[in-house]
């Protein structure tokens, strides 16, 4: 028998509704970076990021002995990541003055797949950064969620995801939700999946703030 998803943060029934409109947003390499804290622990660990495909599994090889790691030495990396965030990850450049810009206009939600049982460090380290969003931490798709979420509300919503597939199950669960792509980091970008169809993409928050901009306003 599985044992059921794990969530962490408030239920989506508490959270404060000041507008009709919603931004949900990633937060690896979307609000905090991820690559390249990852690859400085990889450096401290002997290996090295070589990426070929749009994946960290096969990609990342021992410095001596040219080896790929294995995809459970993967993960203990992404757990000792993941314990160690307040120190390794910042917030991702342009994206605390932007937010502060788009709260005015719209209410913003945090949607992480990370690990939930690390709600309490990541919600230290985003406050600590002055992003104060309430942030949601789950094991569940994404699609459910935002799904779950349109229920309360029924004006514009945006998903910003840095992962193509996370794009997809959204608009398959929430088709009316605009989809906007964003990976702070470039190492990966070369090798990306496509983008499901009428999804925009931006490489910078300079870039995502004119298209989330252009969304709102379109609405308004």
């Amino acid at each position: 028998m599985s044992r059921p998803l794990v969530t962490a943060g408030p239920a989506i029934a508490s959270l404060e509704q000041r507008s009709d409109s919603l931004l949900i947003l990633d937060i690896d390499e979307v609000v905090l970076e991820f690559i390249a804290p990852f690859g400085a622990l990889l450096e401290e660990h002997g290996a090295r990021l070589h990426p070929e495909s749009f994946k960290l599994t096969g990609n990342v090889r021992s410095i001596s002995t040219g080896t790929a790691l294995t995809g459970h030495e993967l993960d203990q990396l992404t757990v000792r990541l993941y314990e160690e965030q307040e120190t390794r990850q910042r917030p991702v450049a342009g994206v605390s003055d932007t937010l502060h810009q788009l709260a005015r206009r719209t209410d913003i939600l945090f949607l992480t797949a990370m690990t939930p049982s690390y709600y309490d460090v990541r919600r230290a380290l985003l406050d600590r950064e002055g992003l104060a969003y309430p942030m949601i931490a789950t094991e569940r798709s994404k699609g459910a969620v935002v799904t779950e979420l349109r229920e309360r509300w029924r004006g514009t919503s945006i998903f910003v995801d840095d992962l193509p597939p996370n794009l997809a199950l959204v608009r398959k669960s929430a088709p009316d939700t605009h989809l906007l792509h964003l990976m702070a980091n470039d190492v990966f970008r070369q090798y990306l999946p496509a983008l499901p169809t009428g999804a925009r993409a931006a490489t910078n928050w300079q870039e995502a703030s004119i298209i989330i901009d252009e969304i709102l306003g379109a609405v308004a």
